[in-house]
């Protein structure tokens, strides 16, 4: 099993939150409003499985993940 890391393109971002709604383990809003990627490198099928979930939910396509 690979590692999988998952990065917010901000340049496309939308700032909907939905990432961090429904995934609040995995990002959180910064100081100044901008999701974040609170756990950078995911190992586990369950944290994999949460970032491909947030990724299909963002409605700007911002999420990206690598080593999926």
């Amino acid at each position: 099993e690979g590692r999988m890391k998952v990065s917010i393109d901000l340049d496309k971002c939308i700032m909907a939150g939905e990432c961090v709604y429904n995934h609040p383990w995995l990002f959180e809003f910064s100081d100044d409003n901008q999701p974040t990627v609170k756990v950078a490198v995911l190992t586990t099928d369950q944290e994999k499985l949460g970032a491909r979930q947030a990724r299909e939910v963002c409605p700007s396509g911002a999420i990206q993940l690598v080593g999926d």
